[in-house]
């Protein structure tokens, strides 16, 4: 009897109907709502408890209340009881569970669980303004990152087994290059006696930034920036060149400093810091050329890098790379080539790099790479400086083939005055040229670096 609808009112039935799920604009933004239609309930209440005044002086009626308290039996079937609810348990508060709730907010908000009831909106507010604050801070650092990427390696090339990394200048604009030249230094001399560079008197400001130049006084940068020397005229020489360092700075800088200073070291143009290592390696008293790119027989097989001058390129883009060489460094004193078989071949080719060392007033050191080569030839016809290699040292990096190559270099410089022989950095023949060179004054020869040996050799 008390479950039949007929002692319901039709209005509270329609009332008790359970509502659909609120959507998530209405549950983020319905509390105004909510608390005015608290505000009306309150109202409400207000004149309910006018009637239920009424209601009070009817409860001094007994008739009354018995009547009532059989209605209420006939309605609900029996005695009206009331289910008491248990309380709920404290909520714990400590640290470790108001930091799990904190990071939930942020990581899982609840109106993300459709749980709304339970955010506290200025807390929930905050904690995504900081994620936001943390996000805009992150692109903000790669922005500014990026504006300076510049200073990074870029594009990487392979030569032969070794990875070379080009240097940011090629990928720069001209406007770029020219901002990021370093002033020129105050002239000067090194505690190792050589020459502060760039010495303003030899530098030329163009849009890729310092090159070399002969002085308005007439001083040329390949004998400015060479190693001082004192060996006696009648003495036979001796010059080593170490090729492609600065791959490896550590290398180059431990070569730099064990070695003796008389020995003249090469640098790769691709090095990363490249000025920085030639500056250390001119500190401790070695003089420095570049290795400059150049086409061997093999190529594309064997590549020296995107800046390689070429034979099947016209002169204007062979100049363009020339060009990007002359300024990636001050304080060297001129070129030696980079493989360069087949260019170092070609008398046509060759007398573009001779007319433009001319007139800068630099030097060429002819490695040799190719039996036929022509380079100094070339460089001496057009009245440059110039000087070519006799041996390859370690061309077999073994101990007793390099040793054997020195003795050969002994022999030809006994014979003609002066010889030339050239090296890479392998660990063997940095061993085998520290311990030769000791023996060198015992044998009356002299250690000498390559510019004391310009102009002395004959390159038919």
């Amino acid at each position: 009897m008390a479950d039949t609808p007929l002692h319901a009112d039709p209005e509270d039935r329609a009332m008790a109907e359970p509502a659909g799920k609120p959507g998530l604009l209405k549950r983020l933004f319905g509390r105004g709502k909510a608390k005015r239609q608290a505000a009306m309930a309150a109202e409400a209440g207000d004149d309910a408890g006018d009637d239920a005044g009424d209601l009070l002086q009817d409860a001094s009626d007994p008739t009354r209340i018995d009547e009532d308290a059989d209605l209420v039996r006939s309605i609900n079937g029996g005695e009206d009881e009331i289910a008491a609810t248990p309380a709920a348990p404290p909520r714990r508060e400590g640290f470790k569970h108001k930091l799990t709730r904190y990071l939930g907010y942020v990581f899982w908000p609840p109106f993300l669980r459709g749980d709304l009831r339970t955010v506290n909106r200025r807390l929930l507010l905050a904690a995504w303004t900081g994620v936001l604050l943390m996000l805009a801070g992150a692109g903000g650092w790669l922005v500014t990152t990026g504006q300076s990427l510049t200073a990074l390696p870029g594009s990487e090339v392979v030569i032969g087994v070794t990875r070379l990394t080009l240097p940011p200048e090629a990928r720069l604009a001209p406007e770029q290059k020219q901002s990021r030249a370093a002033a020129p230094a105050e002239v000067g001399r090194l505690p190792s006696g050589l020459l502060i560079a760039p010495d303003p008197a030899l530098a030329e400001r163009v849009p890729r930034g310092l090159v070399p130049k002969i002085g308005a006084d007439g001083r040329q940068p390949w004998s400015a920036y060479a190693r001082p020397y004192d060996a006696p005229a009648d003495r036979p020489r001796i010059a080593i060149v170490l090729h492609n360092l600065g791959l490896n700075p550590q290398l180059s800088l431990l070569a730099a400093e064990r070695l003796a200073p008389e020995i003249s070291f090469a640098f790769n143009p691709y090095a990363q810091g490249l000025d920085k290592q030639i500056e250390r390696t001119r500190s401790v008293g070695h003089e420095v050329l570049l290795n400059l790119p150049m086409e061997p027989f093999d190529y594309p097989s064997s590549d020296p890098g995107p800046y390689t001058l070429l034979t099947s390129l016209n002169e204007d883009e062979n100049v363009r790379r020339l060009d990007w060489a002359l300024a990636r460094a001050p304080g060297y004193i001129g070129f030696t080539n980079l493989m360069g078989g087949k260019y170092t071949s070609s008398p046509e080719h060759m007398k573009l790099i001779a007319g433009t060392l001319k007139a800068r007033g630099l030097m060429f050191v002819d490695a040799r790479t190719a039996p036929k080569s022509v380079a100094a030839r070339i460089v001496r016809e057009a009245g440059g400086v110039y000087a070519f290699s006799n041996r390859q040292i370690d061309q077999l990096p073994t101990a007793e083939l390099i040793d054997a190559r020195l003795e050969e270099l002994e022999r030809t410089a006994r014979v003609s005055g002066v010889a030339v022989g050239s090296a890479q950095p392998y660990p063997v023949t940095l061993d085998r040229l520290l311990a030769w060179t000791g023996t060198l004054p015992g044998k009356g020869i002299a250690l000498v670096p390559v510019s004391a040996v310009a102009n002395r050799q004959n390159p038919e």
